[in-house]
């Protein structure tokens, strides 16, 4: 009994010791580049045919079935370089352990498109043959262009951060959860019909969406003197929707407050 009350008091003010050695808050601010998947979809492209199978009585015709092949698809999967700035605050619990709170906004003003071309070519194959009267065959050709422009993303996430000593540097782990605001102007643009005779449809800017997001990543500090260390980290962040893989990087001053 004596032994386990004498093992309790040293623990007691082992773990005392340590958080007194231990700095309260850190502190980081800094630049930040994120890696943006802006959109993930699939245009139409090559050639789709249609084919009608009707059956004729007289000078009459009746449809019966109908056949499609095609079209391929091409995947528009743009990626942007987007600049900005990260900060984080960060309770330390223990030597090896905090929480932490990052937040970051990442901006570009540029723009990403691509354009598809399907051409369309409908007939008609009638029973008995030929049609009567005459079916001609029809050739169209669909071009389609989707565009993505100025992209604006904010994180904010949350969750625990690990320390790992590696000499006078000092190695960090985290996962993170929260969301993130993106705003991101897309339009589609369709061209349909013939040469002779076209539509054109378009899709207006998208507005701000608020979405569930997480992260996980980490770095290392560099220290520069008691209390301050350059710091240079990288994340891997995702969230809800079709386009949702992200790669960040992230460096600046980290400032140690407390014991």
């Amino acid at each position: 009994m004596r032994n386990f009350a004498s093992g309790l008091v040293f623990l007691a003010c082992s773990l005392t010791l340590a958080a007194q050695n231990t700095p309260k808050i850190e502190i980081f601010g800094g630049f930040s580049y994120l890696n943006y998947e802006a959109a993930s979809l699939d245009l139409p492209s090559g050639t789709e045919t249609i084919v009608e199978s009707s059956i004729t009585s007289g000078s009459s015709t009746s449809s019966g079935t109908s056949t499609v092949t095609g079209p391929s698809y091409v995947n528009f999967n743009p990626r942007m370089g987007l600049y900005g700035w990260n900060g984080s605050v960060t309770a330390i619990l223990a030597p090896w352990f905090g929480f932490t709170t990052d937040i970051s906004g990442n901006y570009n003003t540029s723009s990403r498109s691509d354009t598809t071309t399907e051409t369309i070519t409908e007939s008609t194959v009638c029973t008995p043959n030929p049609c009567s009267p005459s079916i001609p065959t029809s050739t169209s050709t669909n071009t389609y262009q989707y565009t993505v422009s100025e992209p604006l993303l904010h994180h904010f996430l949350f969750g625990p951060q690990f320390y790992f000593p590696t000499g006078k540097m000092r190695t960090y782990a985290h996962f993170l959860i929260g969301g993130d605001n993106k705003k991101v102007s897309s339009s589609e643009n369709i061209n349909a019909g013939s040469p002779s005779s076209s539509v054109s449809g378009l899709v207006s800017p998208s507005a701000s969406t608020n979405l569930f997001a997480m992260g996980f990543g980490g770095g290392t500090d560099y220290p520069l003197r008691k209390k301050l260390s350059w710091r240079t980290g990288a994340d891997y962040l995702t969230s809800t929707g079709t386009a949702q893989n992200h790669f960040r990087v992230s460096t600046g001053l980290v400032w140690r407050i407390g014991k």
